[in-house]
């Protein structure tokens, strides 16, 4: 049988997705930062984050995608 914690995912799982709240706590960065990047239409952040239904849904930040997508703007 298996135990809880085996059945969470782990932030550092390729494939897990998290909230802006945690990606921006993850990653040092203000929410204020994250909609500032998500709102440049040059950034290319929007074709990273998965944007849940209906269209006015939250965000959900892949955590690979996104710091790939971070350290390619340094």
């Amino acid at each position: 049988m298996s135990t809880p914690d085996t059945l969470a995912p782990r932030p550092s799982d390729p494939d897990t997705f998290v909230s802006v709240n945690e990606a921006c706590r993850l990653f040092g960065i203000s929410r204020r930062t994250f909609y500032r990047m998500l709102a440049d239409p040059d950034g290319g952040l929007d074709e990273v984050v998965l944007r849940i239904p209906p269209a006015t849904g939250r965000y959900r930040v892949p955590l690979q995608r996104f710091e790939q997508w971070l350290r390619s703007r340094q």
